[in-house]
């Protein structure tokens, strides 16, 4: 099916890193700046603008943001210089990533504290880094990679105790993470760790809201990037074995219908999650496969999602709103493209019967109607008890799922328990029936070739016969034309 260009409202807009103020009066996070040392006399303008240019490239900033920096008088400029390099050349300072990886693992050793301010400060100390991962230059985050700073925040959330993941400190270690993700090179060094994503998944079991939207979002991202929707559905599967769901997603679905009792938090949390939805179904092979954006719809909808899509629009909000219409929008164009794949403009999806007439009408005097019928006289026999057997219709319906999904090269967009090569399969029955065709060929061959020495035999019955009984008057024929030529007359 031809890629459709799809609008797609995300939490995090375009995923594009998060705008950069530095030394904006209005900003949560500016460049405190430092007395400039008497000592240190300003270059030239020249000079200055070209060291001011390397520290604002090692800043990552925006072209908006850039214009402003470089727009600023030459003393600002000397003055933010010369506070960035003195912070870069202590080590010994919180402007290295050695100081807070040093402290996380430390937090990895020790109990979760009972007391408040003890809370506090470990809080205060991630969101430091988390603080440090965006503003700083990227020479720092470049430095945190080295160090391999990732995994010692991905220990963390391997090893934390239940208090912890309950708390606020577990909630700045995913502010770590998403800042990390909000640089191009931190984002790629999470999405090349094979298990990052699933590890950040795991996250979702807290109660803490504000963890839980978090991990939503870092979720719906990365099923943005190339490459990254595939370690999404990884990390849904390893969620549903982590959390012992009974499918994946269930999580997903429970708390988009959960009240928290806070209006502010349960819009942002629903909000969150409908953009996840959102972006696992439309983007990554949804992109351009109706095939996957209808399985994976339907697997939302089997968990019972519409009715609380309906009970979310009480809510009136409009930024949920518009992910629900969305959802909505995308949904009614996708049942309109299978309706016509039937010649007709709607195929009602929630009704047995209806999808059984258009089967049925499409393949009848096809060569697929013989196969169509062996299908339901099978099914007819396949256990009926579903409460001891249901497995036999689950395994029908994952092998039905892997044909669809498929591709030309053999890759499966979704993950599945069972594996297997369609395409192969079936170029083998094709193979069989092209057998199975030359042995019919060579069959009627074979009994024309015999019809017609059947036909030559007696063909040359006939002939010996013929050639007898020439040989047998030929003699007295001789005589009498003998006896005629003595007595001149005529030869018979």
């Amino acid at each position: 099916m031809p890629k459709k260009q799809r609008t797609f409202l995300c939490c995090l807009g375009d995923y594009r890193p998060p705008e950069i103020v530095v030394g904006s009066p209005d900003s949560s996070r500016p460049i405190i700046l430092q007395p400039i040392d008497p000592s240190l006399p300003m270059p030239s303008e020249e000079e200055l603008d070209i060291k001011f240019a390397e520290l604002v490239d090692e800043l990552d900033l925006t072209s908006h943001h850039r214009e402003a920096m470089f727009s600023l008088p030459p003393e600002k400029k000397w003055q933010i210089y010369c506070t960035k390099k003195r912070e870069q050349d202590d080590p010994s300072s919180r402007n290295w990533p050695d100081y807070y990886i040093e402290r996380i693992n430390a937090m990895v050793m020790l109990l979760f504290p009972r007391d408040e301010d003890e809370i506090a400060v470990r809080t205060q100390q991630v969101d430091s880094l988390k603080t440090a991962l965006r503003t700083q230059p990227m020479s720092f985050v470049i430095r945190f990679i080295e160090l391999d700073g990732l995994n010692c925040l991905l220990s963390f959330l391997k090893e934390m105790d239940y208090e912890t993941e309950q708390s606020s400190i577990h909630t700045s270690v995913i502010g770590c993470i998403k800042a990390l993700m909000n640089n191009s090179q931190g984002r790629a060094n999470v999405l090349a760790h094979p298990d990052s994503i699933s590890i950040i998944a795991q996250s979702m079991s807290t109660e803490n809201i504000k963890t839980k939207i978090a991990v939503v979002e870092i979720l719906g991202a990365v099923c943005l990037v190339p490459g990254g929707h595939r370690k999404v559905l990884d990390a849904m599967q390893h969620y549903q074995k982590h959390a012992c769901e009974r499918t994946r997603f269930q999580t997903v679905v429970n708390d988009l219908d959960r009240s928290t009792g806070v209006y502010k938090e349960e819009v942002n949390l629903k909000t969150a999650i409908m953009s996840f939805i959102n972006a696992s179904i439309n983007y990554g092979p949804g992109q351009e496969h109706l095939e996957f954006r209808v399985h994976l719809r339907y697997e939302f909808l089997m968990l019972g999602i519409q009715p609380v899509l309906d009970k979310l629009r009480t809510h009136g909000n409009s930024t949920l709103d518009r992910h629900l219409d969305f959802f909505e929008l995308l949904r009614s164009e996708d049942d309109k493209e299978v309706a016509k794949r039937f010649g007709k403009v709607h195929v009602d999806t929630k009704s047995a019967s209806s999808m059984f007439d258009a089967i049925k009408k499409k393949v009848s005097h096809t060569a697929a109607f013989p196969h169509f019928l062996s299908l339901l006289e099978h099914s007819l026999l396949l256990p009926l008890d579903l409460g001891s057997c249901p497995q036999h219709w689950r395994l029908f319906d994952r092998i039905v799922q892997q044909i669809v999904l498929q591709n030309e090269n053999d890759e499966d967009p979704d993950i599945h328990e069972i594996n297997i090569n369609v395409k192969e399969i079936v170029q083998m029955l094709a193979t069989e029936d092209e057998i199975m065709t030359a042995k019919e060929k060579a069959e009627i061959l074979e009994k024309e070739n015999q019809e017609m020495a059947d036909l030559l035999s007696r063909k040359d019955k006939q002939l010996e016969d013929a050639i007898m009984n020439k040989v047998r008057w030929t003699p007295a024929f001789s005589c009498l034309s003998l006896v005629a030529r003595l007595r001149g007359m005529p030869c018979l």
